[in-house]
């Protein structure tokens, strides 16, 4: 079942294609620290960068072709990069130049976040979640109680305290004493997670295969689909969307009413009522979209596969 067809009307909003300099491959992480400054991340050791807003973008040096899936910056200058076998990266000159950190471990890492120039987090495969207290110089694995891969790890902005991880088969983690503790959380959908946001330490989105999107609104202490009426599989009114893969990849929430959501064929959802309907916007591609970042609440910026940057 999928929302009735008058929430599925496309939004006017303008999303804009990005010239990504005809380089094919599939981009997955995207960092902007503001309107016009950010980095797009990808297959074959790819990272972009751009000072003018996506006009022009340089290709950085980064010394690896393994997939690089997830770019931070704390600011212009402090950087990290994550990616395949446990790869990791570390600026310190806005990507010019690189260097490699090592957690000693060989899984794909596929997301990383710092809440300042010191406190970072990454996860990945087999249930890895790494955390540095001084700007990734060491890595330490923390527990998690589990062999699941964990796609997206998220802290609230200016609260090192509460903070969430997602990944396969329907896995909440979450910590409330920053990070020294995870505990999984309940959630009755069993669907692979790819993204989580939080506005607050009660109001918090996921989303997921199946077209999958579950909301909560006291911290994870339950979860509730939010997508329409029925369970998953959700057709987003897009033909053949009914397939196993229907991936919905990323959530950003710009404040507690406006949200945007990204996925496969070209699929761009946005909400303005704190997710109680969704409409679809027009992205101009039916290629996958996976990475969503709004440095601010009129700028945002998605990436996809065919070298796809799409801009607001």
């Amino acid at each position: 079942l999928g929302p009735a067809p008058a929430a599925m009307a496309a939004s006017p909003e303008n999303w804009q294609f990005a010239d990504s300099l005809g380089i094919g491959v599939p981009f997955d992480g995207v960092c902007f620290l503001t309107a016009t400054e950010g980095w797009v991340t990808g297959a074959s050791g790819v990272i972009l960068h751009t000072t003018d807003a996506g006009k022009n973008w340089a290709p950085l040096n980064t010394g690896t072709t393994h997939w690089i899936h997830s770019v931070a910056f704390v600011d212009p200058n402090r950087g990290w990069a994550v990616g395949n076998n446990g790869l990791i990266l570390a600026t310190t000159d806005g990507g010019k130049s690189w260097s490699t950190q090592s957690a000693g471990i060989p899984f794909d890492l596929y997301s990383v976040t710092f809440l300042d120039d010191r406190n970072g987090w990454a996860s990945g495969f087999a249930g890895t979640l790494l955390h540095t207290t001084d700007g990734g110089e060491t890595w330490s694995k923390v527990s998690t109680d589990t062999a699941q891969w964990i796609m997206k790890v998220f802290f609230l902005k200016g609260d090192p305290s509460h903070g969430w991880a997602v990944g396969q088969d329907g896995l909440i983690l979450t910590t409330t004493d920053g990070g020294s503790t995870w505990k999984k959380q309940n959630n009755p959908v069993r669907k692979d997670l790819y993204g989580v946001t939080f506005i607050d330490a009660n109001r918090g989105w996921v989303v997921g295969t199946h077209g999958v999107i579950e909301f909560t609104a006291n911290g994870g202490q339950s979860w509730i689909i939010q997508n329409g009426p029925g369970r998953p599989p959700l057709s987003w009114g897009v033909a053949g969307m009914e397939r196993e893969s229907n991936d919905l990849h990323s959530v950003v929430f710009v404040n507690d009413k406006v949200g945007y959501v990204t996925g496969v064929l070209g699929i761009f959802l946005k909400t303005t009522d704190g997710g109680n309907t969704w409409t679809r916007i027009k992205s101009g591609t039916n290629l996958d979209l996976y990475g969503l970042t709004f440095p601010d609440n009129t700028h945002g910026w998605a990436v996809g596969v065919g070298g796809m940057i799409l801009h607001s």
